[in-house]
């Protein structure tokens, strides 16, 4: 209101000043002021019409100033989003593409001798590309908030299993020994992604506790899977930053097959599924950790 009158204040003037003229004139010449009256409240009348008008105009004109403000700002907001997608995406498939070259001359150099332990290393590798693959995958799907994710009862047998005798080789290889008692215990989420959280966590678990133990667990009162490993462990500077995306810490640096995507995925993977994951570990003693997941009867809201 206050800025619709700014702008009509010179017409506003205009006007006072021209009746006030004439009311000037009607009385130097003497003239009837009933014909003023009339006259001025014709006038009056007319430019209240008018105002009236264009303040319903300008109201318009206002809410349409208002949305194009807002959609300039959506629209540079979409464009700094889509730019820092593609820089995302650019800065993730470099790096995917400097670690698969590893394997790939692995793989290419080995096989240029074959023999029965070539051949295991040759599976070690394939298996660390198959990994990489996945974790790419995953990574582009979790990219995109409109992913699906569909909740059932599901066995955890069923989920780490397969994985089991899919890194068997690494166990073997490595002379890691696997603590591991069948769980036939069910959980409420999406066996999908949880298989995907559950192979980061085994997958992590092997690169740090070469020659160790790993142990996997249930807790079926509190419905806790545990991860757990006597490996390097974790330290206490580390901790805090080892689910944020990218980030290796001093471990991850050691080895130069660490992504620093693995935990980054598995941690926004539980929160999608409202089934946080946490750890516990202290240098050199081990880490352990811990996906929270949800009874069978439990009614939730999931992200």
């Amino acid at each position: 209101m206050t800025t619709f009158l700014r702008r009509k204040t010179p017409e506003l003037l205009m006007i006072g000043l021209t009746l006030l003229l004439f009311l000037s004139v009607f009385i130097l010449f003497d003239l009837p002021l009933d014909v003023y009256i009339i006259a001025a409240s014709i006038v009056l009348f007319i430019s209240v019409i008018y105002w009236i008008i264009a303040f319903i105009t300008f109201k318009k004109e206002m809410k349409l100033a208002d949305e194009l403000r807002e959609n300039q700002a959506l629209l540079k907001q979409l464009r700094n989003e889509h730019n820092d997608y593609r820089d995302e995406v650019e800065s993730y498939f470099l790096l995917w593409v400097h670690q698969m070259k590893t394997p790939i001359t692995a793989v290419k150099l080995l096989l240029e001798h074959p023999d029965d332990d070539m051949i295991s290393l040759v599976r070690q590798e394939v298996l660390q590309i198959d990994n990489y693959t996945n974790l790419t995958l995953s990574y582009l799907k979790l990219m995109n908030t409109t992913t699906d994710m569909t909740f059932s009862q599901v066995k955890l047998d069923d989920l780490i299993l397969p994985l089991l005798k899919k890194y068997s080789i690494l166990f073997i290889h490595y002379h890691t020994k696997l603590h591991y008692e069948p769980i036939d215990d069910f959980v409420l989420t999406d066996a999908r992604w949880s298989s995907i959280m559950v192979e980061q966590l085994l997958n992590n678990a092997l690169k740090y506790a070469r020659g160790g133990d790993i142990w996997i667990t249930f807790d079926n009162r509190e419905h806790q899977l545990d991860i757990r490993d006597n490996g390097v462990g974790i330290s206490d500077t580390d901790l805090p930053k080892i689910f944020d995306r990218g980030f290796s810490g001093f471990n991850g640096r050691l080895n130069d097959k660490s992504s620093g995507l693995g935990l980054y995925i598995t941690s926004t993977v539980g929160r999608r599924l409202n089934q946080p994951v946490t750890v516990k570990s202290n240098a050199g003693q081990g880490s352990t950790f811990t996906i929270h997941f949800k009874s069978p009867q439990s009614n939730l809201s999931f992200l």
